[in-house]
């Protein structure tokens, strides 16, 4: 029940006891007693009520017809101004959803939220219709909790709202009983006054204010502070009856620095804490392995509620999904797992997994039937086109092992063929051993087993024709820089000077001169020719 909704059920359970407020009416709405009243209820509140002056209505029958019927009847007399003061009691099991809350029958069995308002009675409608009366008007409550309470409810008294100028009064049947045999029907006596006469459990909230209460005007009106004080009391005392999350709640936003803060919180967060905490003993006490906490997880990833890791280690993760299973399992969703709701779960995951089972063995059995069809139509393999489209639609189909053998068939014949044709051509581009052969032999078969020894041999050719080329040029650039015997003389002086060892230095290249040009050439990363180049006569003069 939110803070908001939860709010005037505290206010109306808040200061003490209530009085009964009727104009000349007095409508009890019983639920032990429709069969029995005196025998079934403690008290007999339809004779005080008579005692003090009021018509009391008190409908028997069994079910909640004859109490609907007397409520309607109720609301007729109001319309018609017959009621000046009015009283309603509602006493026996009721069921709540935080906004409103039903009286229901006895033997009315276990009833969800979509179902309470036919089964039951109104609490918000009881209180719409004492807001009707122009008098005083009092809603007497007294809520028992029952097993009536089905999915959405909540059992007790839980919510609903207050209409202006009608005092409201909740508390058990004793309590009840007091109060009508006592304050609230005193003549004389403020509502104020009930409120702080009022027997222990009672609470009164709604009109509290003035000097008159259901019998007329008090001797005295109540100071202020007092009528504060006695609120803030019975608030609390109405907190406490409730011994509800929200309840504790609703103190604190009403009362930020009221008496009972600090109880207030510390109550509000064990019990916040009291259901996991009980949720967590229940799982402690089952014991799970490592292996089990496995399956649960396992289980989860079927009802399609779990996509992490399946570990044995229940983090935020599973604790999650075994949150969102549960809500829809329409249980609490704690998070933590008893022995009923692991039993719940093993049985919901394995009556999914025959289910998944099924739906893929129906797949199956639709997709191979398709597969044989296009088998056959394919021509069962008879062509090269037919296998391949085959394949292509299903890799792993029921005939993919066949139709791969008869493509490897295929393609053995024709590797024989081309391999046939590539060694003829293989021999007549070594008997021709020139790089055209070899290019025009790879174009036609690049893909050969002669391929390799061809592209070395044509690479062989092209770099002889390259060093071929990068020697004519560099010995006519010898040529033009180092013609001279003046020059020679001083290209074997560096060569002797950088360890190169070029022989005599006479102005004359021979063997020995060139083979020290290419050492040199090859230290300083020149083309290797043997010939003083542009370039090695270059590095060579640059030299220090």
């Amino acid at each position: 029940m939110s803070r908001r909704n939860l709010f005037p059920v505290v206010l109306w359970l808040c200061v003490g006891a209530a009085p009964s407020l009727a104009a000349d009416l007095a409508l009890i709405l019983d639920t032990h007693a429709q069969g029995d009243r005196r025998s079934a209820v403690a008290f007999d509140p339809g004779a005080a009520l008579e005692q003090a002056g009021f018509e009391v209505v008190a409908p028997a029958g069994e079910g909640i017809a004859p109490l609907r019927a007397a409520a309607l009847d109720l609301e007729a007399r109001i319309a018609a101004g017959d009621v000046a003061r009015l009283v309603i009691l509602a006493a026996g099991e009721m069921a709540g959803d935080g906004q409103d809350s039903w009286l229901l029958p006895e033997g009315v069995g276990t009833v969800s939220r979509l179902r309470v308002g036919a089964a039951g009675l109104s609490v918000n409608a009881l209180s719409a219709i004492a807001g009707a009366v122009e008098g005083p008007a009092v809603l007497v409550l007294a809520p028992e909790e029952g097993e009536a309470a089905g999915a959405g409810l909540t059992p007790g008294l839980s919510g609903f709202s207050e209409a202006p100028g009608v005092t409201y009064a909740t508390g058990p049947r004793k309590g009840i009983a007091a109060l009508l045999g006592g304050p609230l029907l005193a003549p004389g006596t403020s509502f104020a006054g009930v409120a702080r006469a009022a027997p222990d459990g009672v609470i009164l909230s709604g009109n509290l204010s003035g000097e008159a209460g259901l019998m007329g005007p008090g001797p005295d009106m109540v100071p202020e502070a007092q009528l504060a004080e006695a609120r803030e009391d019975g608030f609390w005392r109405a907190v406490e009856t409730l011994d509800m999350v929200a309840a504790y709640d609703a103190y604190i936003a009403a009362y930020p620095e009221g008496r009972y803060l600090s109880q207030a919180r510390e109550r509000r967060d064990w019990l916040r804490d009291a259901p996991e905490r009980e949720a967590r003993a229940a799982e402690e006490a089952l014991g799970l392995t490592r292996a089990e906490r496995r399956d649960v997880q396992r289980w989860l990833a079927v009802l399609r509620v779990y996509e992490r890791g399946i570990d044995g280690i229940f983090g935020r993760g599973t604790r999650g999904a075994i949150a969102a299973w549960q809500e829809r399992a329409g249980v609490a969703p704690t998070g933590y797992l008893d022995r009923r709701g692991l039993a719940r779960l093993r049985e919901d995951a394995a009556a999914r997994q025959r289910e998944i089972e099924a739906e893929e063995r129906r797949a199956r059995e639709k997709e191979e039937r398709r597969d044989r069809a296009y088998w056959r139509d394919t021509g069962r393999g008879e062509d090269e086109a037919g296998l391949r489209a085959y394949l292509e639609r299903y890799p792993e189909g029921l005939f993919a092992e066949e139709a791969r053998a008869r493509l490897d068939e295929i393609e053995e014949a024709r590797r024989d063929a081309a391999d046939r044709a590539a060694r003829a051509d293989w021999q007549a581009a070594q008997e021709a051993d020139s790089a055209e052969a070899y290019a025009a032999f790879l174009r036609d078969h690049p893909e050969s087993r002669f391929a390799e020894e061809a592209r070395a041999r044509l690479d062989e050719i092209e770099q002889g024709r390259a060093e071929d080329q990068a020697i004519a040029q560099a010995r006519e650039e010898e040529r033009i820089y180092a013609g001279a015997e003046v020059v020679r003389i001083l290209v074997e002086r560096r060569l002797t000077q950088v360890g190169a060892e070029p022989g005599p230095v006479d102005g004359r290249f021979t063997e020995e001169t060139r083979a020290a040009i290419r050492r040199f050439q090859r230290r300083r990363g020149l083309p290797v020719t043997g010939h003083v180049s542009q370039a090695t006569a270059a590095a060579l003069m640059g030299m220090r």
